[in-house]
């Protein structure tokens, strides 16, 4: 059986952007973060998938957006 247990996340509020070719910016916050993944506020609808970079305080991060929901966008860091 897979191991469905999650890391902890550190509940944070910091201003970010996420970017995409096929998209405008969206500005977002940064809502939580774990070892390896985070979890944003959004002000529209975001598609899951690869591609994308995630841009603040500590620099652009390329990241992958792995579920997408109403005003909520979960992904995972990809370096």
């Amino acid at each position: 059986m897979p191991d469905l247990s999650h890391q902890p996340r550190i509940s944070v509020r910091e201003a970010a952007t996420l970017r995409h070719a096929a998209m405008e910016d969206t500005s977002c916050t940064i809502v939580d973060v774990s070892g390896d993944g985070f979890r944003l506020a959004v002000p529209r609808g975001i598609r899951c998938g690869t591609g994308y970079t995630l841009s603040f305080a500590s620099g652009d991060h390329p990241v992958a957006i792995r579920w997408a929901s109403l005003g909520e966008a979960g992904g995972q860091f990809l370096d």
